[in-house]
């Protein structure tokens, strides 16, 4: 795997090209990743320390899915490396903290679900459950449609940004 401090032209800020084999398609493939680091003034050095954070981030990222590994343990783990990796703000992280102790473990811990095992119809469940009126005695609110949009969010990236980590060949 390699990354590159790239420009694009007619764009502001400096890019990382990441390159890297995906075994399970069997060739090589290309990854562009924003910075948000202008090329106007002195900045290629803090270019590069973000590829080389990006890069060390990757390949400590590497989940093996065939290993038996608990959904909610693997949320936790992909929020640990975003919080490790620098990549998000740490009011964004505490706001994923908060769904993820809040409502996601609550839910998934007592099923005991692999991530390998982990279908559309429990992710579907989960919304279900999530949005339905609670009975009377039961003080907790329906979460609205837009929150629970916000947690399948959650959900989504963390499956996207691990999942196709083991087909990485480092």
């Amino acid at each position: 795997m390699t990354a590159t401090v790239q420009t694009k032209k007619d764009r502001p800020n400096y890019y990382i090209l990441l390159r890297y084999r995906d075994e399970k398609l069997g060739k090589k493939v290309q990854k562009w990743i924003t910075t948000d680091i202008p090329i106007k003034g002195n900045n290629k050095r803090k270019a590069e320390e973000r590829r080389t954070e990006i890069l060390s981030g990757l390949t400590q990222q590497k989940v093996d899915l065939s290993k038996d590994i608990l959904f909610t343990d693997f949320m936790t783990q992909w929020l640990t490396t975003l919080i490790n990796s620098k990549s998000i703000v740490i009011t964004t992280y505490e706001g994923y903290e908060r769904v993820l102790n809040t409502h996601i473990i609550p839910y998934f811990e007592p099923l005991k679900i692999k991530v390998r095992d982990l279908t559309p119809a429990h992710i579907q469940k989960y919304t279900n459950d999530k949005m339905k009126p609670k009975d009377a005695n039961n003080k907790i609110k329906p979460l609205s449609p837009n929150t629970v949009i916000k947690h399948l969010r959650n959900m989504q990236k963390c499956l996207d940004s691990d999942i196709r980590q083991p087909n990485i060949a480092i």
